[in-house]
């Protein structure tokens, strides 16, 4: 069965790490990938300050644009309220940048986020929320204050329509070998190292995925509904988020001399 993947950047900002950015930009443009970068578009986030502002970064995008890469929104500011997992509808984490607040408060961030990629001559087509978290209410935010009517993110073996969007699922962070489906591989540019980098430009050469990888433009767009397949695949890999976490957690609790004892350390 045929086996589809898409590469995708996230948190590109004006004080992004250029040097990480800078080699695997030039990766990708060996190959030939066109990736979907994810921007913040008014970054006040600490976490991703690792250069200092970068006044030629929105012409950078404009020029990742010219050249067929895909840009989406990554939410607004990329600041974050803690919530609980369970009104997650991707229950990755237990804080959020959109979900939980009204959808007045949602639709205000969506709004503002959406104008500063205007002013600049860019129109994102993708969403992609700050750490998959985001509600129901996020989606109607969306739709509402944008054209937007992809989301790349959720838990799927191909592509499906929901909540009265596109979705192209999000599943893996690193390349890995799948039998069949469409597969979109998160990278984080600024925390990867140089090594990581240069592991992941063997892989792109490999034959298990040079021609394998797309862009967003080559995604075919249709009304399916998700699967039982689909259901099974989403069953099994939030049961196995669970278990990863409650061993981490096992973990930090034992302390590393005593959790490197046990037979399933290697685990995680």
């Amino acid at each position: 069965m045929n086996t589809q993947y898409l590469i995708r950047l996230d948190d590109a900002c004006p004080t992004m790490d250029a040097v990480k950015w800078d080699a695997l930009e030039s990766v990708l443009d060996e190959s030939g990938i066109k990736p979907l970068v994810a921007v913040v578009p008014d970054n006040k986030d600490s976490m991703l300050e690792i250069d200092g502002y970068d006044p030629a970064f929105w012409g950078r995008v404009l020029d990742w644009q010219k050249k067929g890469w895909t840009i989406a929104m990554h939410g607004f500011q990329h600041l974050f309220h803690p919530i609980e997992r369970k009104r997650l509808l991707m229950p990755f984490y237990d804080h959020s940048e959109f979900a939980g607040l009204s959808e007045q408060e949602q639709a205000k961030k969506i709004r503002n986020s959406w104008q500063l990629f205007l002013d600049r001559g860019i129109e994102p087509t993708v969403w992609i929320a700050p750490a998959h978290c985001f509600d129901l209410g996020t989606l109607r935010a969306l739709r509402a204050e944008t054209p937007i009517r992809i989301v790349n993110d959720g838990i799927a073996c191909k592509q499906f329509y929901e909540h009265g969007l596109y979705w192209i699922p999000q599943q893996l962070w690193a390349l890995s070998r799948k039998p069949f489906g469409l597969w979109t591989v998160c990278l984080h540019p600024n925390s990867m190292t140089m090594k990581q980098i240069e592991a992941f430009r063997d892989k792109l050469t490999s034959d298990i995925f040079r021609s394998r990888i797309i862009s967003m433009g080559d995604v075919y767009l249709r009304k399916r509904k998700r699967s039982l397949l689909d259901r099974a695949y989403s069953v099994w890999f939030w049961q196995r988020d669970g278990i990863f976490r409650a061993l981490y957690l096992l973990r930090n609790r034992l302390g590393a001399s005593v959790w490197e004892k046990l037979p399933f350390c290697s685990l995680v």
